[in-house]
């Protein structure tokens, strides 16, 4: 853990930032203080902050995103039913026969889906655990962190990027990176977990978006913007998207850390399922809602 200088994505000084949020958490069985603060661009990061090093240690090989199965044709086809949109899927465009990337992409669910929506597929995530299983299971895919992966200039019509930004130290260089592979008018599709959210907001601490210390940058619609236009991005949309069965989990949780009620007697209940809903729409209609989503455009040539 070591402090840092400056903001992540403006490099104003660190120490001009204020903090936003401090909770007592452990790291390698030792307590500190974990801190994330806000500077005065708007964006929020961890600091002190583990570096790059530190947070690959972070992840084992029971981690959430390693544990599907990797290209399950009937899960994978569920999934692809639920979250097609006309030419999209999962916010992606399918670019019939171009090359699609999924940076992040753990044990490979997103390169499976693209591959069968008829684009050249493929994936990098710096486990060789969850990379292995993908590529045991017939996937194209590189234990590798993407600057190490030194694909050739305009290498894809199309990147992906969910929910990993989040866990990089140096978001700007990574986007810069993004930006140099995609082909001129290709695009970037980003998520990040939203921390002007409506629910972060209810919660507060119990924020499944908080997970000190993986995560180490905490965005706004606005600091995303920011940290785009700095990569040299063209900015298209940006949106916020929350799942209802999402919401009933996080309400959940704290509903068990503040006032003990058991998990087993909420969801048996089902007494969350009706705010839950509300709240996601909610959050949805006043851009709070628990996911950014943002469509950025390399330029045309």
């Amino acid at each position: 853990m070591h402090e840092l200088s400056g903001c992540p994505i403006c490099d104003a000084p660190a120490s001009g930032a204020t903090a936003c949020l401090t909770a007592d958490r452990t790291y390698e069985g030792k307590p500190y203080p974990s801190r994330v603060v806000r500077c005065r661009c708007g964006h929020c990061f961890l600091n002190p902050s583990p570096d790059a090093g530190e947070l690959l240690s972070l992840y084992d090989d029971d981690y959430h995103c390693y544990t599907t199965s990797p290209n399950e044709a009937e899960r994978i086809d569920r999934w692809i039913e639920q979250r097609l949109h006309g030419d999209r899927f999962n916010h992606v465009p399918i670019v019939i026969g171009g090359r699609f990337l999924d940076v992040g992409c753990g044990s490979g669910d997103m390169v499976a889906a693209m591959a069968r929506l008829g684009m050249e597929s493929e994936g990098l995530e710096p486990s060789c655990y969850a990379a292995t299983k993908a590529r045991e299971a017939g996937l194209r895919v590189t234990c590798a962190l993407l600057h190490d992966a030194a694909f050739p200039d305009a290498s894809f019509e199309v990147v992906s990027m969910i929910h990993v930004l989040e866990h990089t130290p140096e978001p700007i260089e990574v986007l810069r990176e993004c930006r140099r592979i995609l082909k001129p008018g290709g695009e970037l599709v980003v998520a990040v977990p939203n921390f002007d959210s409506l629910v972060f907001a209810l919660v507060g601490k119990s924020w499944i978006g908080l997970q000190v210390p993986a995560h180490v940058q905490y965005f706004s619609p606005s600091s995303l913007r920011v940290a785009a236009v700095r990569a040299g991005f063209a900015v298209g949309l940006i949106e916020t998207e929350s799942f209802p069965e999402h919401v009933e989990g996080e309400l959940t949780n704290w509903l068990r850390r503040r006032f003990l009620i058991p998990r087993r007697l909420t969801k048996r209940t089902g007494v969350l399922r009706g705010i839950s809903a509300r709240l996601a729409r909610k959050g949805e209609t006043t851009h709070r809602g628990e996911a950014i989503v943002a469509h950025l455009f390399a330029p045309s040539a």
